[in-house]
This record gives C-alpha cells, structure tokens and sequence, in this order.
C-alpha cells in the first residue's frame, strides 16, 4: 500500500472505508476457497480409495495365482537311521501316492589341484612364455590362459578366472611345512561329464602327478640332525594328508623310539602299523628309525605308509616331542560325479542333485547320500493353502467394500457428509467389482460357473462377502480344477497338441478357433533322412575330425549375439561316443543344441523352435567315412509358427501364436510342437474372478493411465485453476482499493484547501471594522 489517506480534513477513516469496501469484494473469493479447500479432500479421498485399491489388488493377485490353487503337498520321511536325505515339493500334475526313494549318490563337481607352491603372489610358475590349456569335459571348448616367466600363482589363477565361466580357480593354503599354496580348479556344474582335462601346461605346476614333499622339521625341536623324505612321485594314497613323526624316547637315531600318524595326528601308530600303545613304548616303536636303513619306511613294515619313507641321518640326538612332517599330494581333491537315485527299484542317474524328471510334477532337492536306507516320499492332497489364500481375499474385499460405503453415503451418526459422497466414479468402481465377485463366470457355461457354488455368497444390500468354510475346504478337495477356473483366468485348448500360454487383461471370454498355416521348426540337420550323414552305429570313424559350430539365438535381431562351439572327435569314435561328445561340448557353452542317435546317424536339433534359431557347423573332414557333415560347411535355421485366431491373423514367434490387437480375443497366445498345419480346433477363454479383479483393479490403480489417477488430476487441475482465479480477484481487489486510495487523498487534498480557504475567509470577516457602532 503505497498511498495512505489519514483523513483529517474530512474527519473520516478512509482506510477503514477502504478495507470494508475491499472485504465486501474478497466475499467471492472465500467461496472460491471454500470450494479449492473441498476439491482438496476430494483429492486427497480419491488417494485413499486408489491406496486400498492398491491393498485390495495385491490380495487379489494371489487369487489369479495358478500356483495357489496347487492342493499337492509332499511329505518325506526318514531312513530308519533317523537321517533326511531330500527335500520335495509337488505341483499340481503330480499324481498322488508313495514313493520308495534311496539316493547312493550325490552328484559333484569335479575339483583338483596342483602340487604345493612356495607362495602366491612373488616366486614365477613358469622359467618362459607359454600356455595353460585346459577343457571341461570330454569335448569341452579348450581354454587358453597366456603364461611367462613373469607369472605368479595368483597371476594365473585370475587368468584362469577371466577367461573360462565354466571353471572357478581358488587359491587354498594348507597350513603344510613346505610349500602350502595350491591352486584348486573346480567346475561350476555337477556331474561325472563335467571332469576337467589339462591339455597344455607350460608352468612348473603339477596337476598330473601324485607326490611326497621333502620332510619338514617343526620350529622349537632339539633334534639337530637331518631328515629326508623319498620326495617325488612316489605317493601311492588316494587323499591329501600330512605324516607326522614323533619321538616318544630320546637318543640317536638308532636308539630314540617314534610313534607316527597318517591322519594329521588324529590317530598314532606304532612299529608295523599297530596302533601305537604308550605302556609298551621303545619296546614296540623303536626298530623304525635306525641309521644303518636309510630309507626305512617310517612304520618299519610298509603296510600303512603309502609309499612314504624317510631318512634321518646318522648324527644328531632325538629328545622326546621331537615333531616332523612329510605331506603327500593326490591332485584329484573331488571327483566329478552324478547322482545316484533309485525310486520304486529303478535306478536313475542324474547330473544335478535337483531332479525334476523322475516322478511327475515332483522336484526333488537331493541332500545326503546313504547306500543302506531309503525312505517314503508320499504326494497327497491338502486343501488348507487353497483355502486360507481364498479367506484372505474375502476379508480383504470386505475391508475395501466397508471402506467405500463410507466413502459414498452419508454418515447419520455423525451427520457428517464425506468428501465423495455419491462421486459417479466409486458407484461405478463399486458395481463392477460386486458384479465380479457376485456374477457368473464369463465363458464358464458347465460346472462351477460362480463363487456361490463353492460357499462365497454376497448380501445384496451391503456387498459383504460371506464364506461358509465346510463348503469351501469340501469344494477344493474334491474338485480343484473347478475352483480353479472359478479364479484364473484360463484357456482351454479343444486339441491336445495345443497349449494355451497366456491372456492379456483385454482378452475377452470366448470360445475361438484355430488354423495353423505354418507349423513352427526347429533348426536341424542330419538325421536318418539325410543319406549324407553316415551310419556310425557299428563302424566308427576313420580318421581324427573337429567339427565348429556357431550358434545364434537370435538370428533376426539388428545385431544377433553367436557362440562358438569346438568339438574334437577321435578316429574309431561310433555314433555314441561322438553323440555323448557333442552333448558335453554343448552344456559346456550352454548353447541350445542337442546331438542325438538317429539309427545310428549323427542329428543336431535345435532346443527352441523359431527363425531366431540359426546355426552352422564345418568339419575338417569331407571323407565318406566321417561324420558325413564335410568341410564345406553346414547351415540350419528354424521357422515361426504362422495362423489366424479366431480367422484373424496372429502373431507367430518361435511356437507361440499371439492373437493381434483390434479383436476380441487381444493377447491370447498359445503353443504347439505339432508338424502338421491345418485346423486345431477351439480355445476356450474363461476369465476367473480372481483374473478380472487383477486387470479392473490395475485400470483403477494406474499411476498413469489409471481412472482414479484422471480423476485426482481432474480435481487437481480444477484446484489449481481456483488457486489462480483466488490470485487473480485479489490482484484486482487491491488495485480497485488503490485507485480508490488516490481519489480519496485527492479528495483529502482538495477539502484541506477549502478547510484553509474557508478560515482564512473566515479570519479576514472577524477582522472587518464593524460599521454602525
């Protein structure tokens, strides 16, 4: 307010005048806010209901859960040694009953390592350049890891570590007297296939050779003399262990008596590998060392030492407590294996200790071996979980359904009206989801076709669900499926060749044929058919050959991605053997490809179906008597699946068809392995109470597209418009009351000058001479 009017020549406040006449203005303005501050609950109403739209949603979801609806459940019992040997767990397609079950093997990786090494990461293991190659499995993809004089042992095993993934190189210390860095490579996948070969070492690490280090004698010993150990290849044990030596009696070496250990010190032995008996002492130990046998084996027999001999020399004195150690190495720390299980007296062997292939819809997470026991595994049908996830669903909903109540209608108790009452959007919101849990199933024309029919039933004045549980729990044990479609949404092929893969939250209820134009192929070569690929059943192949591979899962990409496969096959290897080459050199890359025995010709398929699949193959043989696939190279590619659904055309990728948008039946997809084209029969839509809830309620609940999003950004923009008309009537409000304010201190102004005229006019009258006096 720049311009002030006191109003002393008036005798009036203006500014008093000035702000009652400005109050009477901003009347418009608190209505304006009055509604901007109701739009405001509305606003922050409408979230509160998107929130337990939310809450509600996810409940739901646990109800179009086809997982959820799976009554099976395992129970595993004990061996009669109390022991549990696996874990199971069941889907719906396991077949009920009992199971005898007995695992002799755990299946393994492969894991060995390399004789001691002085230290990690100073001392060279190689004099030069070179390399160290190395393969997993038989036919294995060979490894290259560079190495010069310059490398440690830590060096190479990061080299090993970058460049192979099928491998893991680590770095253990034994704790050994001599030499106790040991570089261990392991594979990352179990199974007897998966073993790992060195095909080249040029470092002075020995992976190969079992091994007696020299003779260590322990810090603190009075002994002064000299021990040696035959250190070389001379091990003949199995494990990697430490042998001690100690002297129970003193004296020379001849004299002094010793007790000895195989097993790190666990155990002692005495003289001939009896255990080794304190009372009897020198008398029972003492012929073992003596200087004239300098390579005596250290138990005097040679029955338990495994090959280890030691040599003390002819000097020196042996005081009791006199401690030595010779380690001995094997390089095989674990053999890679498969496991081993029997089911019901047949016998299976396995790569991986979790099993999915034996008993039908079972999976079974094998976790101790025991050859002498086995135990029960019983499938059977529990219908708790089932109907605990319904319970929930219902509660949930009530909660929702009293919450909108509150929201729509007017609370007599309180007289309290609420921000939403009677809003359009929640009646509609409230309708469709009452019609959902209440109305027939759409496409459900047998059967169960409503929630009623299983002990859900809906009060018709207030919505609450209600759930008779006898009802309920008899329903899902008895017929499952049925309670199922009652929730998911499903489709249900006519044609047995035919899978039903999925729905979109548009996909309307229905049922829709199908025709198939092109049947999907895998990529393929050899085989029976194919005259060229030769019949290696009997006679094996004549010479050495090497067949390349390159593979891509994505041929029709922008830039497809290719892996390289090598397989290296040996002159005499039959269909068989080449076959089981093959197959390894594929798990090892981890490429969608298998070889298979085709009357006993070599055939290479694809895993995957589709014009993404695309491989080539060269040998380096093109000799009659080979593989038959030559040296000009080979070249196979899948091809999509191709039809129309409900006689419109559809999407093909792979064995998948798609229904396109703009239909009826957007987003139904299914599959088919079939070779044949022509008519597939019907798919049968049904879209479940628990699938319906999950597509209406994610349109409500949309951060972006949602309906209750438009509609808080409606009330949103209608806010923030009065927000503006507010600033707006006030803008104008004040420059109405300062051009006011000016006229009325002009005004001010023009009554001071009359006020002085008046008194000056009045002063010259008193001063007048009076005449007539």
């Amino acid at each position: 307010m720049g311009i002030t009017s006191s109003g002393l020549s008036s005798g009036i406040n203006f500014e008093q005048l000035i702000q009652q006449v400005q109050d009477s203005q901003r009347r418009p303005v608190v209505l304006l806010q009055a509604r901007q501050a109701a739009y405001q609950k509305e606003i922050s109403a409408v979230l509160s209901v998107s929130t337990k739209l939310s809450t509600l949603l996810a409940v739901a979801s646990s109800v179009n859960n086809p997982a959820n609806f799976n009554v099976n459940t395992v129970s595993v019992g004990k061996t009669t040694a109390g022991a549990t040997l696996l874990s199971a767990t069941a889907n719906s397609t396991a077949g009920k009953g009992s199971y005898a079950v007995s695992i002799k093997q755990l299946a393994q990786a492969g894991k060995f390592a390399a004789n001691g090494f002085v230290d990690q990461n100073t001392s060279a293991v190689a004099s030069t350049d070179g390399t160290f190659k190395f393969k997993v499995g038989n036919a294995g993809t060979e490894y290259s890891v560079a190495v010069s004089a310059g490398t440690t042992l830590q060096a190479l095993r990061d080299g090993i570590n970058a460049t192979a993934g099928s491998v893991t190189a680590t770095i253990i210390n034994d704790g050994t007297g001599s030499n106790p860095y040991r570089l261990v490579l392991a594979t990352n996948e179990n199974g007897a296939s998966n073993s790992i070969t060195i095909t080249n070492n040029d470092t002075t690490l020995d992976f190969t050779n079992k091994k007696v280090e020299a003779a260590y004698a322990f810090t603190g010993n009075s002994f002064t003399g000299t021990i040696s150990s035959n250190a070389g290849n001379n091990y003949t044990g199995s494990t990697n262990k430490t042998f001690l030596i100690q002297a129970v009696t003193g004296g020379a070496p001849g004299v002094a008596a010793y007790k000895y250990s195989i097993d790190g010190g666990v155990t002692y032995l005495g003289y001939g590998g009896a255990a080794y008996n304190a009372s009897a002492g020198a008398a029972t130990s003492g012929a073992g060392i003596v200087a004239a046998n300098a390579a005596t084996a250290i138990d005097g027999s040679g029955a338990t030492n495994e090959g280890v001999t030691v040599d003390f020399g002819a000097t020196g004195t042996l005081v009791a407590g006199d401690k030595f150690s010779v380690d001995v190495f094997a390089p095989t720390l674990q053999a890679g294996q498969d496991a081993v299980v029997v089911v019901d007296g047949t016998t299976y062997t396995k790569s991986s200790n979790t099993v999915t292939d034996i008993i039908q819809g079972v999976t079974l997470n094998l976790l101790q071996a025991d050859t002498a026991n086995g135990l029960i595994l019983s499938v059977s049908s529990n219908a708790s979980g089932a109907t605990e996830k319904i319970k929930n669903f219902v509660s949930a909903y009530n909660e929702f359904n009293t919450f909108l109540n509150e929201q729509l209608n007017f609370n007599a108790n309180s007289s309290q009206a609420s921000a939403l009452l009677g809003d359009p959007t929640l009646r509609a919101i409230q309708k469709k989801l009452k019609d959902i849990v209440s109305g027939q199933i759409p496409g459900l024309n047998t059967g169960k076709a409503n929630l009623s029919q299983i002990g859900i039933t809906s009060n018709s004045k207030t919505g609450v669900l209600t759930v008779d549980e006898g009802t309920l729990s008899s329903a899902i044990s008895s017929d499952p499926e049925g309670v199922r479609r009652l929730f998911l949404g499903i489709g249900t092929p006519s044609n047995s060749a035919v899978t039903f893969v999925g729905l979109s939250a548009t996909t309307s209820a229905g049922r829709y044929g199908l025709n198939i134009t092109t049947a999907p192929q895998k990529a393929l070569l050899g085989g029976a058919s194919n005259v060229a690929f030769q019949d290696l059943s009997t006679t094996g192949l004549t010479l050495a050959e090497t067949l390349s591979f390159s593979y891509s899962s994505d041929y029709t990409a922008t830039t497809p991605t290719t892996t390289s496969v090598s397989v290296t096959l040996t002159a005499g290897q039959r269909i068989n053997d080449i076959v089981s080459a093959v197959n390894s050199a594929f798990a090892t890359q981890k490429v969608g490809l298998s070889a298979s025995n085709d009357s006993g010709r070599l055939k290479i398929t694809s895993k995957d179906y589709g014009a993404n699949v695309r491989f080539t193959v060269v040998s380096t043989q093109a000799g009659t008597t080979q593989t038959g696939i030559g040296s000009v190279g080979l070249t196979a590619q899948g091809a999509d699946i191709a039809g129309t659904i409900n006689d419109h055309s559809a999407t093909g990728k792979g064995n998948v068809l798609t229904s396109n948008s703009g239909f009826v039946e957007n987003g139904l997809a299914i599959s088919t392995e079939s070779a044949s084209s022509g008519l597939f029969g019907t798919v049968a839509v049904t879209r479940g109470v628990g699938d319906q809830l999950v597509s209406s309620l994610a349109a409500y609940t949309d951060p972006t597209v949602g309906i209750l999003t438009a509609k808080s950004k409606g009330l949103q923009g209608t806010v923030d418009r009065l927000k503006k008309d507010v600033e707006k009537f006030n803008a104008r409000i004040e420059q109405e009351g300062e051009r006011f304010r000016s006229q009325l201190v002009r005004l001010e102004s023009l009554l001071g000058k009359f006020q002085s005229t008046s008194n000056f006019v009045t002063n010259q009258l008193a001063n007048l001479p009076t005449f007539g006096k």
